[in-house]
Formats: C-alpha cells, sequence, structure tokens
C-alpha cells in the first residue's frame, strides 16, 4: 500500500523535483498483522508506524519482473542483529533533509 505523502514523493522524483523516492526502511511491532485473506483498512493518511523500533538505510534499489509476469520494486537494507522482536509492520521514507519530498 502507498500512502498519499507517498504517491506525492514518487510523483515529485519522477518529474525531477526530488533526489530520491526512499531513503530508509522503517521497521515496527505495532498490532498484530492483517491476516492474508483479511480486508485492509483505509490507511492511506497514515504517516508513522504504530511502534516504530528502528530505521536502517535503504542500501539498494532494483526492479524485476517475475516469471508470471509480476513486477517488483525490490529496496534491500540491512537490519541490525541485536534487535530482536517480531516484526509486524515497516515503512519506506524518504530522507528527512529531503524538504521537497517531505521528511516522512
Amino acid at each position: 500500500m502507498i500512502t498519499n505523502n507517498g504517491k506525492s514523493i514518487i510523483a515529485k522524483y519522477l518529474v525531477g523535483q526530488s533526489p530520491a523516492y526512499a531513503s530508509y526502511i522503517a521497521v515496527g511491532c505495532g498490532p498484530k498483522p492483517l491476516a492474508p485473506d483479511a480486508t485492509f483498512g483505509d490507511y492511506s493518511n497514515q504517516k508513522t508506524l504504530d511502534f516504530e523500533m528502528f530505521r536502517v538505510p535503504i542500501t539498494s534499489r532494483g526492479f524485476i519482473k517475475e516469471d508470471d509476469g509480476t513486477a517488483k520494486v525490490v529496496l534491500t537494507a540491512e537490519l541490525p542483529t541485536e534487535e530482536r522482536y517480531e516484526i509486524s509492520e515497516i515503512g519506506v521514507y524518504s530522507a528527512g533533509s529531503n524538504p521537497t519530498a517531505g521528511a516522512y
């Protein structure tokens, strides 16, 4: 799911008004994740995780197309090994020093 703010950041990146669209992956242990067959609520205006544990810089970005035709954007980051939590939410954030994109 991409939030409204995320759509704005990606749009600015595509037209050259922002130097990056994704700089950090945030990891959280908020409420229990939804079941695969559950109905999603409206999270389009959400700007934070419910309980963020840490953020790590994105080290690589890529695009792959699966054999079945599914296209995916791949973001890679290294998670710290000393942190031990049950991860139930993640978020992708732009750099806080990117005023054009916004600090979300």
